[in-house]
């Protein structure tokens, strides 16, 4: 096998005798089948979920006749402008597998583990690689750990279980296991009772893992009223707003994020940050446009000239849903003069 004969990492993964699976890690974390990610490395389909002008993907793999060991690489393609992945890039990073596997992938699948070193592979932090390893143990029906029974455990009785011995891991293997657990409005109503009776570590690493689980109605009510809901608040606790993450409209949530965003406490990198990556799927016009005035505002403040504005419109420009939004809104007549004041910046760095 060389890579004169092998066209895509896909067909790479097909001729070498493996099955695999390809989760998008880019906005949200989900799987995508097959041939949704062979139209996307190969630039006839927009990438749905980039981030920082990458496509990021993690592809689980192993050999078809020895399924108990899976492997994994998690890998970042670049895109261009208009959203679809720089197939020379692509086309590098294949180079560098097949130079360095051939066809030893199946031979010696562990090998395949460690690829050489190349610019697109990369390592998530500690929160995303617990959410992935517990979305790939849920997809492929794996039984839930005892030690994520002991997060069961402490959800039931906190008084009764140390919250020091649960990992962040074993905290997400249960978070991904709530929607179709057995017991699942028995232990979304003891979440809900027991919640002032948690170590606020764990509170938020809880809250932090639900990030990409679809949240039950009374476990969305109760997150919001905790931890939004007041008449003033000075603070944003971010896990809470990390849970809150939906990949559809929710008109309360809508209602939320535009409070949140008409308060000066919306111009911190951190929380217009949780908002441009985890709730994209709320920005109408209007939640748009308060979002990137307060980038702008934040930038003029803090004295980024231009930097910090200029990366979250590149970043929402390349969402597939929104690039339209956000090109409407940098012509448009009616924008907030701190907004305009931003466009015609950012126009002056493109120039130069």
């Amino acid at each position: 096998m060389s890579a004169d004969t092998i066209n895509s990492i896909s067909e790479f993964l097909l001729h070498a005798g493996t099955e695999y699976k390809v989760f998008d890690i880019g906005r949200r974390l989900t799987i995508i089948d097959n041939q949704s990610f062979l139209d996307i490395e190969s630039g006839n389909a927009y990438a749905p979920l980039p981030r920082q002008q990458h496509a990021w993907f993690g592809i689980v793999f192993w050999n078809k006749q020895s399924s108990t060991e899976h492997y994994i690489w998690f890998v970042k393609l670049p895109i261009d402008e208009q959203g679809l992945v720089v197939t020379a890039a692509r086309n590098h990073f294949l180079d560098i597998i097949v130079d360095a596997l051939g066809q030893s992938i199946i031979e010696d699948t562990e090998k395949a583990q460690t690829l050489p070193d190349n610019p697109y592979s990369f390592v998530p932090n500690q929160a995303l690689l617990a959410q992935f390893n517990a979305l790939v143990k849920h997809t492929l029906s794996q039984p839930l750990s005892d030690e994520a029974k002991q997060v069961e455990a402490y959800i039931q009785a906190p008084q009764l279980v140390d919250w020091q011995q649960l990992s962040m891991q074993s905290v997400a293997d249960f978070a991904f296991s709530l929607p179709t657990h057995s017991h699942q409005y028995r232990l979304e109503e003891a979440f809900i009772n027991n919640a002032n009776l948690y170590s606020d570590v764990f509170l938020n690493t809880f809250m932090e893992m639900l990030e990409y689980v679809p949240l039950s109605k009374p476990v969305e009510t109760f997150v919001l009223q905790r931890f939004f809901q007041k008449a003033q608040y000075d603070d944003i606790n971010l896990a809470a707003l990390r849970a809150l993450s939906s990949n559809e409209f929710n008109k309360q949530l809508h209602c939320e994020l535009k409070s949140i965003l008409n308060k000066d406490i919306s111009t911190r990198l951190d929380v217009l940050s949780v908002i441009a990556a985890r709730h994209y799927e709320q920005m109408d016009n209007e939640l748009l446009t308060l979002f990137l005035t307060q980038a702008a505002k934040a930038d003029e403040s803090e004295g980024h000239a231009g930097a910090l504005f200029s990366g979250f419109f590149s970043d929402l420009v390349q969402v597939p849903k929104l690039r339209r939004q956000v090109l409407t809104l940098l012509r448009s007549p009616d924008r907030p003069a701190v907004l305009a004041k931003a466009f015609n910046q950012l126009f002056a760095q493109t120039g130069k």
